[in-house]
C-alpha cells in the first residue's frame, strides 16, 4: 500500500548538502550526492561540485516548514536579472517569477532547477494538460496536487508550490541524486526506486532536458 506523501515529507531522510557532476569517457554524467561521491572517485570520475541543495528546512507533522527554517534556496540574482536567463513572453516571466522565488525559498530548492522543470513541463503555460491528465505549469497529477495540498491546478501559484514541494520530497527520498530526483518526477517514485535508476529512454530524454536547462539559467558555467 502506498504511504501518503505527506508521510514521507516527515519521515524521509533529509538531502546531502551538495550534489557534484562525475564525468568519465564513454559515460553519461552523473549528478550525485555527497555520499556517493567517494565510490565514483575510486571508480575513476572525475567530480565537481555543483548545487547545494541543503538539509531542507525543518518540518511540522504536516510536512510545512516551521518557522524560521526555511533554509537558504539557490542565490539568483534579482528577479528582474534571473529573468533575462529563460525564454518565454516577458509578462508570463515576471508574473511567475515571484512565485518561483517563494517556492524556492520555502521549500529549499534551488530557483533554477524550478525554471526549469516549468520550462520542460508546459513551457509556461499554466493551462496546459498532458494526455495522461498532469495538469498546470508543473504539470502536477491530481493524486499529487492533493497530496501536495494544491486545490486549483491552473493557479499559477499553488502550482508552482505545490511542484517545488514534491521536488523537495524527492530530493529527500533520493538523497539528493538529482538524475533520480527528476526520472522520479517524469516517471513515479515507486518505479524509479524499483528499477534502481531510470526506467524509461523517454525519462531519460526528460532528465536531461531539466538539466540542460537548469544549467542555460544558471550563472556559473558547468
Amino acid at each position: 500500500m502506498r504511504l501518503p506523501i505527506l508521510l514521507l515529507l516527515w519521515s524521509l531522510p533529509a538531502a546531502a548538502d551538495a550534489f557534484y557532476v562525475c564525468t568519465k569517457k564513454g559515460e553519461v554524467p552523473a549528478w550525485v550526492n555527497e555520499p556517493l561521491l567517494s565510490q565514483r572517485q575510486k571508480q575513476g570520475w572525475r567530480c565537481q561540485k555543483r548545487i547545494g541543495f541543503g538539509a531542507g528546512p525543518a518540518r511540522s507533522a504536516t510536512g510545512e516548514p516551521s518557522v524560521g527554517a526555511a533554509g537558504s534556496a539557490e542565490r539568483d540574482d534579482s528577479p528582474r536579472a534571473a529573468l533575462s536567463r529563460f525564454p518565454g513572453p516577458a509578462g508570463e516571466r515576471e508574473s511567475f517569477e515571484p512565485y518561483i522565488q517563494e517556492a524556492a525559498r520555502r521549500y529549499n530548492v534551488p530557483a533554477n532547477l524550478v525554471r526549469a522543470v516549468i520550462k520542460v513541463e508546459s513551457n509556461f503555460r499554466p493551462q496546459a494538460v498532458s494526455s495522461a491528465g498532469a495538469k498546470g505549469l508543473m504539470q502536477l497529477m491530481p493524486g499529487t496536487a492533493k497530496d501536495m495540498a494544491v486545490s486549483d491546478l491552473f493557479d499559477p501559484r499553488q502550482n508552482i508550490l505545490g511542484g517545488t514541494r514534491y521536488l523537495r520530497v524527492l530530493i529527500n527520498r533520493f538523497e539528493g541524486d538529482i538524475r533520480l530526483v527528476l526520472a522520479a518526477y517524469h516517471a513515479g517514485p515507486g518505479i524509479v526506486a524499483q528499477r534502481g535508476g531510470i526506467p524509461f529512454e523517454a525519462t531519460e530524454r526528460y532528465v536531461r532536458s531539466v538539466i540542460k536547462n537548469y544549467l542555460v539559467y544558471k550563472d556559473t558555467q558547468l
